[in-house]
């Protein structure tokens, strides 16, 4: 989309919004070439905001606080506050691109010096599962367990409120 038309799409979004019958919505008028003035910059501002991001591929050092604050972070229940600029700025790529699963559940609990095991959970009955199979009843449907190792080094009771759904009843159990 070229400039030109960027502005005739903010001129239009502009004209709408102006009240009905208030204003004279025509080409010639002096409202009509304010309103253009005020689409073309913009339009300019879209176009200049959108180039900057397309150059900009990395979080600026100088404004890792403000992606802190903008994601939550620095992570709840951590001890050691005193990361570099470079491991800070990993964190914060990883929490905006994160996809809930046992994946992020591992690289998770990796902030925090405990390794992911396992992440069990029970199967919902299949009608080809032998007769033996444990079923997955009501209770079951939520509850989860953590096969971790080195979670004596972490607060687990604090990662697991504040991290994982709260509607998962979360059982970590020590490798």
């Amino acid at each position: 989309m070229t400039l030109d038309q960027s502005t005739l799409l903010y001129a239009s979004v502009l004209r709408q919004l102006l009240p009905v019958g208030g204003y004279d919505t025509s080409a010639n008028t002096n409202i009509a070439i304010d309103i253009y003035a005020h689409a073309k910059l913009l339009a300019q501002t879209d176009f200049d905001g959108k180039r900057l991001l397309s150059v900009i591929h990395d979080i600026p050092p100088e404004l890792i606080s403000e992606y802190e604050r903008e994601y939550g972070l620095p992570l709840n229940c951590s001890f050691d506050d005193d990361r570099s600029i470079e491991e800070r700025i990993n964190i914060v790529k990883w929490v905006r691109s994160h996809i809930f699963g046992t994946e992020y559940y591992r690289q998770l609990l990796s902030f925090f010096g405990v390794e992911l095991i396992n992440l069990v959970k029970p199967k919902p009955m299949q009608c080809t599962d032998p007769c033996t199979a444990p079923v997955n009843t009501e209770q079951l449907r939520y509850k989860i367990k953590l096969l971790v190792k080195n979670s004596n080094t972490a607060n687990m009771s604090c990662i697991i409120e504040s991290y994982f759904p709260a509607f998962l009843q979360i059982d970590p159990v020590e490798a």
